[in-house]
Parts: structure tokens; sequence; C-alpha cells
């Protein structure tokens, strides 16, 4: 025998053994369905479906080709009144019987179809639709907590009856959410809305030129300047004429000393410190005086003549008010608008 057949003899004989354990994956797959099976069975015969198609579902994973666990799947669903759920699962049984060639399946697609139709009348319908996408990101409808296609959205969808819940998320602070009620036979429609994204609020058009900068501060601080100057020009004169009364009165009472000063009696001691402060007070309020005038009419002419004039009233008023105190004159400056 040449070295050419031995070697294709050879890769025959292990490809022949590497599949020899399928038959034996396939039996205990089988088995296992059948397990599960039975446990189906036995919850459902003890009224407890909603386990019971936990276990025909996981039978039906392990070993498609058991449509009895299908087949008890949709009759349980319609016991529990999920009438939509059971039509698909019925539709489905009848796909497979008639893929089947299994003899103990034989009339089952007939069985699956009379019961699909059946229940046509118990289901409600549901459907979506969703205005207001067009240009914007990605948006998601959630219906029932898992997310719907976008192929789905304006078709009526078959869904079980009582509560349902459709959310629309579109990157908002909150989704929008819906609730709706199905009953036998109704069909219910839901409009989503995405709303309009709200415009930025210090968004400026880009060819805007900036708003020129308003004088009436500017004029206002002028004002306010010439009042004080006033006020100080006001009580730099009541200072002189406090100071002369009380220089006249030292001048009578008091005999001269040595460099300028006087000698004056302990009752002339007030009128000699009232004309001391009356004397200091009139130097600081010439001060203010002059510097509040000449920033008052500095400003004025620096405010643009044709900004708007001040808003109507009463013009700043500067009050001086002069009070005596222990030591001496007391002053008191009040601008009122």
């Amino acid at each position: 025998m040449r070295s050419f057949e031995r070697q294709l003899i050879t890769l025959c004989g292990a490809a022949l053994l590497a599949a020899a354990p399928a038959p034996a994956l396939a039996i205990g797959a089988e088995e296992d369905a059948k397990t599960l099976f039975a446990r189906g069975r036995e919850l459902r015969s003890a009224g407890q479906c909603e386990q019971a198609v936990i276990a025909f579902r996981s039978a039906l994973e392990i070993y498609p080709e058991g449509l009895g666990a299908l087949r008890n799947i949709a009759e349980c669903e319609e016991e529990m009144g999920r009438y939509a759920s059971a039509r698909r699962d019925w539709w489905d049984l009848r796909r497979a019987a008639l893929q089947s060639n299994e003899a103990k399946y034989a009339g089952w697609s007939e069985d699956a179809e009379l019961r699909y139709r059946a229940l046509g009348n118990k289901v409600g319908t549901l459907t979506v639709r969703l205005h207001g996408a067009e240009g914007r990101s990605p948006v998601q409808v959630v219906l029932d907590g898992k997310p719907l296609d976008p192929r789905l959205l304006g078709v009526a969808l078959e869904r079980d009856l009582g509560a349902h819940t459709v959310e629309l998320f579109y990157g908002g602070a909150a989704p929008i959410l819906e609730r709706v009620e199905l009953t036998p036979g109704a069909s219910r429609d839901v409009t989503l809305t995405v709303p309009a994204p709200l415009p930025a609020r210090d968004a400026r058009a880009p060819d805007a030129a900036p708003a020129p900068p308003s004088s009436s501060g500017v004029r206002t601080g002028g004002y306010i300047a010439l009042g004080v100057g006033g006020a100080g020009a006001i009580a730099t004169a009541v200072a002189l004429a406090v100071r002369a009364s009380a220089v006249s009165k030292v001048e009578d009472g008091c005999s001269p000393a040595g460099g300028g000063g006087y000698v004056c009696p302990r009752s002339l001691q007030g009128d000699y410190d009232t004309g001391k402060t009356a004397t200091t007070l009139a130097g600081v309020f010439a001060g203010v005086g002059l510097v509040g005038i000449g920033a008052g009419v500095t400003l004025l002419l620096l405010s643009p003549s044709e900004a708007a004039s001040p808003a109507p009233g009463k013009p700043p008023v500067a009050e001086l008010s002069l009070t005596p105190s222990p030591a001496g004159l007391g002053s008191r400056l009040l601008v009122r608008f």
C-alpha cells in the first residue's frame, strides 16, 4: 500500500474518532431537558405556572427539538392571561412543528394555529410614535424596561393585558414617562415628543456690536461730587462764622500774651477752644469743597453729550449740621438723593 493511501486512511479514522462523542453529547442534553420538562410538569400540576414556565424554557434552550416544552409554555401563559405572549409562542410552535419530521408532532401545527387565532380578540395592541427626534442626538424609547427597536416605532405591537410603561430618554435630567393600560381588544397609541433644546441664556448674536457704555453713572457721580463740594463750601462759611465769633469774644475778654497767645479767664476757655476747632474745621471743609466742586465739574464735562439725561427727580442734596460738643464744634455731613 502506498504511503498516500495510508495517510488518507489515518485521517479518515481520526475524523471518525473526533465525531464519535457527538451522539453522546446530544443524548446527554436530551436527558437533561427531559428532567427539566418533568419538573415543569410537576409545577404546572401544582398550579405554579410562573415557575413552570421557567423550567420549560430552560428545557427548550438545552434541547430545542423538544417541542413539548414550547407547547406547555404557551398553555401556561394562556392560563395566566398573558395572551399576547401565548400567541407568539403558539405561532413559534406552529412554525417548529411544520419543520419537524417527528411523527409525535403530527397535527401540532394545526392546533397551534387554532389557538393563535382564538386568542386574537383577547390581546391589546400598543403603537408608539416619536416626534421631534429629527436632527437631534440619539434618543431611545424603552417599553416595559426593554429598549424598543426603532424599526418598531409606528407599528401596532401585541402586548399582554394590564399596565405598560413607555419611557423616552433624550438626554434630559429625567426621561419622559407614559403609562398605558391595555384591555382586551383595545388599541392604544402613545406619541412621545422630544422637547426642543433650551436657548443659551448668555448667547449673543455673532455680529451684534457691544452695547455702548451708559453715561448715566458718570453724570450721577458728577452731581454727587457737586453736592458734596457745595456742602463743603457751606460748612466752611459756617466754621468761619463760628471762628469769628469765638475770636471776638477772646479778644474782648482775654489779655494778650507773648507769641500771639492770650491769657483768658477760665470762663472763656470754652470760647477759645471753639475758635481753635472752628479754624481746623474751616480748613478741612474748604479742602472738601474745592475737591468736590472740581470733581463734579470734571465728571459732567466728560460725560457724553448724547447720553440720556438723568431720570427726573430732585438733585442730590447735601446737608451739614453743626452741633456743640465737649471738645468744641461738632459736625455731620449728609448727602440725600
